[in-house]
């Protein structure tokens, strides 16, 4: 998959021929994203055409709204996704100030026509400007005939109604399993090791800590089943979120692995969380005895659900 920055005005011919064109934001890249994408890739062979996925480098309300907005994927677990779904060109704009401004009949004018789409695949709800005037009814009028629309109604999964914002609700209460169902994937969180308090050290549970991008979701506070990457292979792992409440009083998030059967000295190196169950909240301990205690059982907790698993 080769991923293409763009920005407004788009330059000519970026992608040498026609192709068939998916529109959203694609956050998460959930099961409802998953049935757009699949819809697109039929149309793309049937067409033997390549199938490009155009989204933006970040939300439209951080510019329309001048809002802070947390994300559950940054591009690079992004693209990671769109490459396992098969998709060819990952078209990835500017949202500035000029592309903004863009009315309905411009945004199709000079983006849709000018990518060359023969086909356009898009939700129910996307919009391409006021939602009163740029929404998927009033696509075929600014579309003028020269590109097929097709339009993906709601998605549900197993009773649950598919949306990133709900996704993002799940994070942040600690319900892993439903975001893995939802999301179609376990939530994933990168970045690389920094320095923390090496408190795990001291208490002969060694972990490492996530430095991540500032705009990701955070899971809720409390200990984790996970699994971990480092160099390329996958480690069983608990996983606490939290502020060490009972060695400091830090305001200060941390994100901490111990990774089992693992022992060395990562600094700077990147890795992946791979968020799996939540096992309990953090515990304010009277002395580190007892938290070295609760964190023997945590082991035996995870290690036993991972287990299981298998």
């Amino acid at each position: 998959m080769q991923i293409i920055h763009l920005t407004y005005p788009l330059a000519e011919n970026l992608i040498p021929g026609k192709i068939v064109l998916a529109l959203g934001f694609f956050d998460g890249v959930h099961r409802g994203h998953q049935q757009l994408i699949k819809t697109a890739k039929q149309a793309a062979a049937a067409q033997d055409l390549p199938l490009a996925v155009m989204t933006f480098d970040r939300h439209p309300k951080e510019v329309y709204q001048h809002a802070s907005v947390t994300y559950i994927d940054n591009l690079a677990e992004k693209a990671y996704k769109m490459a396992h779904l098969g998709v060819d060109y990952l078209l990835v704009i500017h949202f500035n100030a000029g592309f903004s401004n863009l009315s309905a009949q411009e945004f199709v004018d000079q983006i849709i026509v000018k990518l060359q789409a023969t086909t356009v695949v898009a939700g129910f709800d996307y919009t391409y400007g006021p939602k009163k005037i740029a929404n998927m009814a009033n696509f075929p009028k600014y579309a003028k005939g020269r590109f097929k629309i097709i339009e993906i109604p709601k998605q549900s999964y197993d009773g649950e109604k598919i949306g990133s914002t709900e996704i993002k609700k799940a994070i942040t209460s600690g319900q892993m399993e439903l975001v893995t169902k939802l999301l179609g994937w376990h939530y994933i969180m990168s970045g690389v090791v920094g320095h923390g308090l090496r408190n795990g050290h001291k208490l002969g549970y060694p972990t490492v800590n996530l430095v991540w991008q500032d705009s990701k979701v955070i899971p809720k506070v409390g200990v984790y089943a996970t699994k971990t990457k480092v160099a390329g292979k996958w480690y069983d792992s608990m996983t606490s979120v939290g502020y060490n409440v009972t060695i400091n009083d830090s305001k200060q998030i941390f994100i901490e692995s111990n990774l089992f059967n693992f022992d060395q000295e990562i600094y700077g190196q990147e890795i992946v969380i791979k968020w799996y169950k939540y096992t309990r909240g953090e515990i304010k301990f009277a002395d580190l005895a007892g938290l070295k205690k609760q964190m023997a059982q945590d082991e035996v907790q995870i290690k036993t659900y991972f287990a299981q698993r298998k």
